[in-house]
Parts: structure tokens; sequence; C-alpha cells
């Protein structure tokens, strides 16, 4: 499935943001980042978050993060069309479990969306 092959009325929309292990300060700085980066491209779509999740703390080298695991869960109980990301690396840094994230959203019928792609 393919951000062209949406109806943003009847598809529900998460966001997932990642923070890497940081200081607090600077955590906060790139949640709000990430957040305003979703927000923007989710507007230039025509997509409404339905629900937002949010790991601040966790490498990108692991899946053992709750939200991430909210995020799986969450699609495969409620009607999700789309998961968006401020980029890509935020799902995962590791290609073995990125292919595995893709294929369980993919299972859910969820499109990623990167953020990153439509805010230029």
């Amino acid at each position: 499935m393919s951000a062209e092959d949406w109806s943003p009325s009847d598809l529900a929309v998460v966001s997932y943001i990642r923070v890497a292990p940081t200081t607090a300060d600077r955590a906060a700085r790139q949640v709000v980042r990430q957040r305003a980066q979703i927000a923007l491209a989710a507007r230039r779509l025509g997509l409404r978050m339905a629900n937002e999740f949010i790991d601040v703390g966790y490498s990108g080298l692991s899946t053992d993060r709750p939200d991430l695991r909210r995020v799986l869960d969450h699609v495969t109980v409620h009607r999700v069309g789309f998961c968006v990301v401020a980029t890509r690396d935020r799902l995962s840094e590791d290609p073995e479990h990125m292919a595995n994230i893709d294929e369980a959203l993919d299972d859910a019928l969820v499109a990623i969306v990167v953020a990153a792609d439509h805010t230029h």
C-alpha cells in the first residue's frame, strides 16, 4: 500500500517518534522537532493523527521499545492506514529489524509515511 492509494477520510493515522538515549533537555527538543515534521507532512497529505506513540531513550538497534510494541499491537486491532515517522530510521536502524517492522505493518495494511519525504 502506498500513500497514493488512500482516502484520508476513511483511514486512521498513527505517528511514531523515537529518541535515542540523550539528555532530558535534548530528548525533549528532538520530540518537538519530530512531532513538527510529522504534523507538517500530515497537513500536506491531508492526514489527521489518531494516535501518537513515543519512545524516548531507546536505541534504533533494538526492537525492545514499549511504544513500538504498542504501535504494532494497535494496528492489528484497529483499522489504521498510515504510520507517519519523521525519518525511516526512527522505526529501526537495523536492516533485519526494519524488514520485520515493514512486514508487520504491511500485514496490517498500514503504509509507512516518512515525513522528511513530504516536508521539502
